[in-house]
């Protein structure tokens, strides 16, 4: 029994709620629960405010039966919740009328949801032999939909990553409130209503910006805190209020109809915060937060992840094994049962969505002794299915190449390149010598120790959903809009043309222009970092405001398609992609003036025409009458231009390379070749 104020819940019956909080369609929801007697109650009463998940709420109250036992001096009543479709949900509060005729309503909610898709336990995921790949055997479920061959050519496409509660709400349909995630446009860390079906509408916008795989932030249920995904109470359910399985399914299946491939963020290091550990309140071993009463805790599903033995308790400080920030429940990773739960649902997600990869979170903090068989199992059970380059990408935050190179042996298909960013940040200086981006673009920052599938394999980002905006690091130096802009467009050039896959955070083609930041807690006076200004809407929401001032403050209409930093995306993801030399092709600078002028050649066999790329690093013009290209790499007799960022230019004269460029500017031309070089 659970008591508060002067009610108490029945939550230990594993057949009521809130014990269980996901019901099927088809099943009672049976609520009991007791007022105390000395609140003179006559009878109970339920207030609930349902939603069926197509748009259509309701707010309502039902009266309870009375029970005929009396518990601990408390009289108890039950009641049934109405009948709901699948992917609805309720919130709902105890009440009672007492003897005199006034209503009372509990200010605690507790949330139900319904949802016929999701298993509750891993033992309804079939889990089978399905055949062999290189000798060795694949298990799992099967597909529930049909599967599509993983692409092979993801080093020519342009990635972007999006936080689906930010990116963009429905027309169609209104899922707020569907969730523990509370809804309140107004506040920078609750649900602001994107949807998984807002994704589906954008694709075109994705589309004509030239982009063609997402990362896709996870679309797990999440606790209260949780709207950006990272904070699951459900491993194999989708969050309603981002939307459905089949709403997963049909974001896959349209976008792979638009050749866009679809990389889902998984969580393996933890689940939200949900034990009460010794010193924390709870007994040497921990204590599920709801067994204990707490208000708003639920128990975690699939229901095999309630024991407290497969977590890591608070006594664990090493980088592996500690609760993350403090706070999120560590998976004991290296226990096989855990190791097992794990990869199961990674399988379960790939069968139910036709996914094309996966974006492992906080990858450096579970071990090698985790990673290394995941990896493996899941390319088998991937390829066995047609998917033989799926995507397996580890976020990485390590600061240094050591660090991240240390997870050599997990065999990851890429690192998220984050020495390389922190490399590129810290040259960035006033924002007047863009030399870092130079030296990126050239292949200079490529570490001598080697990655497992090689550096130009990794991701590389200008900013992401914990960094501060690209865009911030040069108007906040610069105090022009127009003149960080023509930085911001050398920048993308070296990242989307650069020697790594790209990828870009939603926005930043927008020209969003936010910072992380501090502030200090009033009632602890600790000082507290702060996302707010880098997790801004792509949609309008003025209402969205915080103690330092409005968030959402855009320079262009949402999703405008017209200005130039998006127009300038379009293009390079398109040279991007139909440019093998650009992934391929030996770099090899011709020459580097103090001036700024840095001039390079991208070349590759003798059948494709090398692209001569010139860049100003610095704030002043550059002119150059003739630079000379080395006769070794071939005779040109003509340039064809594919884009300026700034208005320079390149032109063949009978000496050389005439060139003249503007401050801060990244030209590339395909060279027309007459001769086969030597």
């Amino acid at each position: 029994m659970r008591y508060f104020d002067e009610y108490c819940e029945v939550n230990l019956d594993p057949k009521i709620a809130p014990f269980t909080w996901v019901f099927r369609s088809d099943e009672k929801i049976c609520i009991k629960f007791g007022v105390h007697l000395s609140k003179c109650p006559d009878f109970g009463q339920i207030t609930y405010e349902s939603n069926d998940g197509q748009g259509y709420c309701d707010v309502d109250r039902i009266a309870a039966q009375t029970e005929s036992t009396i518990e601990n001096g408390f009289k108890m009543f039950s009641a049934i919740l109405p009948s709901i479709t699948n992917g609805g949900g309720y919130e709902y509060r105890l009440g009672y009328v007492d003897t005199f005729g006034h209503e009372h309503t509990s200010e605690r909610s507790q949330f139900l949801l319904v949802c016929d898709e999701a298993p509750r336990s891993m033992a309804e995921i079939p889990h089978e032999f399905l055949g062999f790949v290189n000798n060795q055997p694949v298990y799992g479920p099967k597909p529930s939909v049909s599967m599509t061959p993983s692409p092979n050519d993801w080093d020519s496409r342009l990635f972007y990553s999006i936080i689906i509660d930010r990116f963009a709400r429905s027309q169609e349909n209104n899922r707020t409130g569907l969730s523990a995630v509370k809804y309140d446009p107004s506040s920078p860390y609750a649900s602001h209503g994107g949807t998984i079906r807002g994704v589906i509408e954008q694709l075109k916008y994705l589309k004509l910006l030239g982009v063609r795989a997402i990362i896709l932030s996870p679309v797990y249920v999440n606790a209260a805190d949780g709207y950006h995904g990272y904070h699951p109470i459900h491993l194999l359910m989708v969050d309603p209020r981002l939307g459905t399985l089949q709403c997963v399914r049909e974001l896959v299946a349209q976008a792979h109809k638009s050749d866009i491939a679809v990389v889902l963020d998984v969580v393996n290091n933890h689940i939200a915060d949900s034990i009460n550990w010794e010193g924390y309140g709870g007994p040497k071993e921990g204590e599920f937060k709801y067994i204990q009463g707490e208000k708003s805790a639920v128990l975690p599903f699939p229901v095999e992840a309630r024991n407290t033995s497969l977590f890591h308790g608070s006594e664990y400080t090493d980088m592996v094994n500690q609760r993350l920030f403090g706070f999120l429940e560590d998976w004991r990773t290296e226990a096989p049962y855990v190791r097992e739960l794990l990869i199961q649902h990674l399988k379960y997600w790939i069968a139910q969505t036709d996914i094309d990869g996966f974006r492992y979170d906080s990858a450096r903090h579970i071990g090698l002794d985790f990673w290394q068989p995941c990896v493996e199992e899941i390319s088998r059970y991937a390829t066995y299915f047609g998917k033989k380059q799926f995507l397996q990408m580890a976020e990485h935050a390590g600061s240094t190449h050591e660090e991240v190179i240390e997870y050599n042996g997990g065999k990851f298909s890429n690192f998220i390149d984050y020495p390389t960013y922190y490399t590129v940040k810290h040259s960035l200086g006033d924002g007047n010598w863009l030399r870092g981006l130079a030296d990126y673009f050239c292949g200079f920052l490529e570490p001598t120790d080697q990655y497992h599938a090689g550096w130009r394999n990794n991701i590389m980002f200008l900013d992401n959903q914990d960094t501060t905006r690209i865009f911030h690091q040069f108007i906040s130096r610069l105090g022009n809009q127009e003149e960080a802009r023509v930085r911001l467009h050398f920048a993308l050039a070296c990242l989307i043309l650069g020697p790594q896959i790209p990828s870009i955070y939603q926005g930043t083609e927008q020209e969003f222009s936010g910072a992380l930041g501090m502030h200090q807690c009033e009632d602890t006076e600790d000082w507290l970092g702060h996302d707010c200004y880098v997790r801004e809407d792509m949609f309008d929401n003025p209402a969205c405001v915080w103690k330092f001032g409005p968030i959402n403050r855009k320079t262009f209409a949402p999703y405008n398609t017209n200005h130039p930093t998006f127009s300038l995306i379009r293009q390079l993801a398109e040279i991007r992609s139909q440019n093998q030399l650009i992934q391929s092709g030996t770099r090899s600078l011709l020459c580097s003036r103090n001036n700024g002028l840095w001039c390079v050649l991208i070349r590759g066999n003798s059948n494709n025409q090398p692209l001569f790329i010139a860049m100003n690093l610095g704030p002043k013009e550059v002119f150059e009458e003739a630079l000379e290209i080395p006769n070794w790499y071939g005779e040109f007799f003509g340039v064809d231009m594919l884009i300026t960022t700034s208005g320079g230019v390149f032109h063949l004269v009978e000496n050389g390379m005439r060139i003249k460029l503007p401050p801060f500017t990244f030209v590339l031309g395909r060279l027309l070749q007459s001769e086969t070089p030597t």
